[in-house]
């Protein structure tokens, strides 16, 4: 019997020579940019706070060892306010101003967005993330809140005694809100997807 000139067996289609690490390639980029955003983020986090707590602390020293209302974790009342204020300098309040606009503005926004990153990197759209996250960014929120608050305190001619109990709950709630946000991060840390680093990267076949 007669084979036909023009058939040919069949032909399997050849190895892409990339390999099957260059299917894996376009997901581990982006990946590896959302790793270094997380570590620019705590580095920046971090420059942002040692400057924040250098000029409070400055400030500190200039009132001879009165602390700033930010930095009683604690709380405080109208009657700290009005020492405060009594050792206060036109010089001073502009400093004061600049941190509350500047330094402390922008630490609260960058760690608690470096936290969000890492929180939804490490969870992979588990429905945990959507808890962990309202973490820092009520967080962000309540600190800026605070800086807006004392501001006003400070502001008006006469201390009110109400919005200086505001003040005062403000950052009592930031201290405790920054603690919680870091161990929202640490959870998220401990219900990261087993093994799915590996499974990503893994040749299938």
């Amino acid at each position: 019997m007669a084979i036909p000139e023009n058939s040919q067996p069949p032909r399997t289609a050849p190895h892409s020579a990339a390999g099957p690490s260059a299917v894996n390639r376009p997901r581990r980029k982006p990946r590896g940019r959302a790793a270094i955003a997380i570590l620019l983020g705590v580095l920046l986090s971090a420059v942002l706070a040692t400057i924040n707590g250098l000029q409070l602390a400055s400030l500190q020293r200039a009132l001879n060892g009165l602390g700033m209302p930010d930095t009683q974790l604690g709380g405080y009342d109208a009657g700290y306010v009005e020492s405060v204020q009594a050792s206060m300098t036109d010089e001073l309040y502009e400093r004061y101003g600049a941190t509350h606009y500047l330094w402390d503005m922008l630490f609260p926004l960058v760690f608690a967005a470096t936290l969000v990153l890492l929180i939804l990197r490490v969870t992979r759209g588990r429905k945990v993330a959507s808890l962990l996250m309202i973490v820092p960014i009520v967080y962000a929120a309540v600190d800026v809140a605070e800086n807006l608050t004392l501001e006003a305190v400070f502001a008006s001619g006469t201390i009110d005694p109400g919005t200086v109990a505001l003040a005062s709950a403000l950052t009592v709630l930031k201290t405790i809100l920054f603690i919680t946000a870091l161990i929202a991060a640490l959870l998220a840390l401990l219900v990261r997807p087993k093994g799915s680093d590996s499974a990503e990267v893994r040749p299938t076949g």
